[in-house]
This record gives C-alpha cells, structure tokens and sequence, in this order.
C-alpha cells in the first residue's frame, strides 16, 4: 500500500523528548517500512525515518520558538503538500487532527483519522461537521467519553512501544517513586509529591514545564524542589527516560483527567515497573490492579495499600507479558495495517480491530 502519515508538527518523529502520538506515529511509520509499504510521512525536517520525509517545518514547533498562533500556518503548509501529492497515496492516516478534516474530506480519498487527544468543547463541532468519517480510539475508554454517537469510530487500536527497548533494562536496583510527563494540574504532578510522603519513598520528577503549567509549577513542585523532598530532573531524552523507568520501584500516575491512553503507563510495565495510578480513564485497560500494578479510586487509598505490602506481590514479568501481549509495536501495526486493508477494500468498518 502506498500510504501517507500526516504527523503533528509541535514535536519531531520521534520526539527528542516529551511527545506522545509523536513517538507513536514514529513506530508506526518504521513497522509499515518494514512490512513493506511504501509510507510518506509529512512532518518536521528534524524528523528520522526509513520512510519518504516531506519536510514541513525546520524543526518541531515547540523548538522553533515561533508564536503559537503561527503554528496553524505550517499545518495548512502540510495539508497543501498533501493535496500537492494526494494521487500518490492509497490511503491517508491523519494524526494531526480536527485542523486536517476539511481537507481530508475535500481529497475524497480513503482516510483514517487516529483521535490522540480528547474532543473538547471548542472543537467538537468541527469534528461533527465532519463525523461519518473513519476515527480511531486509542481505547475503549477514549471512545466511550468522546461522543461514539456522534463519530464514526471505525476501529479501536492500542498505541503500540518497542518493547525490546525496555526490556533491557531489567536488571537493576529499584530504588525510588518515578512521575514522568508533563507538570502540571491535570497529570497531577502535586499528589504525586503527597503520595511519595504518605509512603516514605524518595521521588524522582521528570518533565516538561509548559508557560500555562508555569503558576503551577512555581507554586506546587517548586518549594518541594527547594526544600530537598524531590528530585526534579526537567525534561529527559528517551534514553534518560528508560533508564530512569529501570531504576524505579513504581511509577505513580494520578492524573486528574481522563486519560485516552498514557504512553507512560506501558512504558513503565515494560520496564518491569509496577503503575500506581488513580482510576481515570483508560487506566484500567491498561494496567491490571493488584497484577501489574495498582488502581483506585484516591491517594490515600493507594498509600495504604503500598504500605499493607500489596506492592510487593506484583511481579515484573507479569507487567512485561502484559505489554507484549497487548501494546507492542508490531501488534500495533498489525492492527492498522488490517484496518487499512478494509478501508480500502470498502468493507464495513464499524467494528473494532
């Protein structure tokens, strides 16, 4: 198949740190290379890939440094290159976003439109206007809470890691609590801190400050830093950050959100590190409680069952199996690339792979 992959451009593909549904269009463009296919994929110049690159952007947006209110011109810059190039192409999976729909429908060529990041009240009618199209769930979760009634979810595909990469690393001396991502409100970056206290543990923080997580930062983690109750490490690269996974006794996640997925929630399990984690979201379809990691419902419930001892059940193996089992970047692929074959086949495609 000839298919073109239309990336965010705030990040480059991979990312050279903080970056989510970049990391994951990376490995999915390398694994359709490998399959075979014949793949394009339009995003920044810094970008790496075995891949076609149509380059859009110099670097990712968040390194240029340009106001964020020029971002939108480099996406309409790819969306032209794309209609450019469009008789190229078979099959066009979009992973920018609402910004690409208009056109997408315009080109009337088989499209699949991977929805990384939730449907908010400012966008969901751009995504109405355009809802008979073919989306994609990152989870049951995610399809559940954005609007199934309203957009034609035409499959569910689990955001796939290079688990090899992970498992590496297994072997060494755990030692701390892990929070890894960015620092703000909504990943909870502050009950991460109250938990390591409630527990008696030593806590490592890696991850981006963004400027509107900024008062935040300052207010909740800063203080903590300063008084030596934390070990904040800014943002790591993706070798820091498995190395940092190795060496974790769990990594704690309480968000304050729905979580559609959480990248870091099976990296750590990869790693053989246990996910502690309030119950948001995707969170219990990706982590098994009390088997490869722990859920509930607050803080204070988690810490109690860290210091009963229930942390100390879970096994490493069981989080790698886990991950091998369901979130892998073969399995991934595998997934997509069938999901292809029957959009373009014009078969029906209203249930999930």
């Amino acid at each position: 198949m000839r298919i073109a992959q239309l990336a965010p451009l705030s990040e480059s593909v991979p990312p050279t740190g903080y970056g989510g549904s970049e990391l994951v269009v990376s490995l999915l463009t390398e694994e359709l290379v490998r399959l075979g296919h014949e793949v394009t994929l339009f995003a920044s110049a810094d970008s790496v890939t075995e891949a076609r690159l149509v380059q859009i952007a110099p670097t990712g947006l968040r390194l240029l440094q340009e106001p964020r209110h020029r971002w939108a011109a480099y996406d309409l810059k790819a969306l032209i290159k794309l209609k450019e190039m469009s008789r190229e192409f078979d099959l066009i999976h979009n992973h920018m976003g609402y910004q690409a729909l208009p056109m997408l429908e315009a080109l009337q060529k088989p499209v699949v439109s991977t929805n990384h990041n939730p449907v908010k009240d400012y966008c969901a009618p751009v995504y109405f206007a355009y809802g008979s199209m073919n989306y994609v769930a990152i989870s049951e979760a995610y399809k559940r809470l954005n609007y199934p009634e309203r957009l034609n979810y035409c499959a569910t595909v689990y955001n796939g890691i290079d688990v090899e990469k992970y498992r590496s690393t297994l072997e060494r001396t755990r030692e701390y609590l892990l929070f890894i991502g960015r620092i703000g409100a909504d990943k909870g970056a502050r009950e991460a801190l109250d938990f390591a206290g409630k527990v008696g543990l030593p806590i490592k923080m890696a991850g981006k400050v963004d400027a509107n997580d900024r008062e935040y930062f300052e207010r909740f983690v800063l203080p903590r830093i300063k008084e030596g109750s934390v070990d904040y490490l800014g943002e790591v690269t993706e070798a820091e950050k498995i190395v940092l996974y190795a060496g974790a006794v769990a990594v704690i996640y309480p968000i304050n959100f729905d979580e559609p997925f959480g990248l870091v929630m099976v990296e750590a399990m990869a790693s053989g590190t246990p996910v502690i984690a309030l119950d948001r979201g995707s969170v219990k379809e990706l982590v098994l409680d009390g088997e490869t990691g722990l859920v509930d419902s607050s803080i204070d419930n988690l810490a109690k069952r860290v210091n009963s001892g229930a942390l100390d059940k879970i096994k490493g193996s069981a989080c790698v199996e886990r991950v091998k089992g369901h979130f892998s970047k073969e399995s991934m692929s595998s997934n997509y690339e069938a999901l292809y074959k029957r959009v373009l086949s014009a078969e029906p495609v209203l249930a999930s792979v």
